[in-house]
């Protein structure tokens, strides 16, 4: 694992989209999880939130390849102090393997060092198994629901969170 930058940008979305692909089957419309691709847009909007310095990037390699990455920094949330993970994804043929809670366990810790006594999370209502591993890393249901914003249909996400230990 190591810090990503910029550079990243391109191979964290295209492993954000194989892991749509896989753990939204059965949640999303196959068209739209069919439609994803790394547009110039795309890279060019996560490359300017890396860029900025708010949000931080670590990325899981398995055989020179970004196999798995965390997106986190302040809450988007206006007035909540806290933390967020933003994004955390790992290619389904690394499931299992840790890496995951590798991913986790130093985006929570680097959210600590900094100062914040609280972090959060959105996960899709039917995500089940992200929902799991969510949970047993000690986030809890917070009660929050809305829709993913930005997405052309309603998708239902909930709102996790979880006290940081601060030093």
């Amino acid at each position: 694992m190591r810090d990503g930058g910029p550079d990243d940008v391109g191979a964290v979305l295209r492993v954000k989209n194989e892991t749509w692909r896989t753990a939204y089957r059965g949640l999303l419309p196959q068209d739209f999880l069919d439609g994803l691709s790394v547009t110039p847009r795309a890279v060019q909007a996560w490359r300017a939130r890396i860029g900025s310095g708010a949000q931080h990037l670590a990325v899981g390699e398995a055989g020179g390849e970004v196999s798995g990455f965390v997106l986190y920094g302040p809450a988007e949330d206006e007035g909540t102090g806290g933390a967020e993970i933003h994004a955390i994804y790992v290619l389904a043929e690394h499931w299992s393997t840790g890496l995951g809670l590798a991913l986790m366990a130093h985006a929570v810790g680097h959210l600590a060092e900094l100062g914040y006594r609280e972090a959060g999370l959105w996960v899709l209502e039917g995500n089940a198994r992200a929902r799991r591993f969510y949970e047993r890393f000690g986030f809890t249901p917070s009660g929050r629901v809305q829709d993913v914003d930005g997405l052309p249909f309603p998708a239902p996400e909930l709102h996790y969170r979880m006290a940081l230990a601060t030093g």
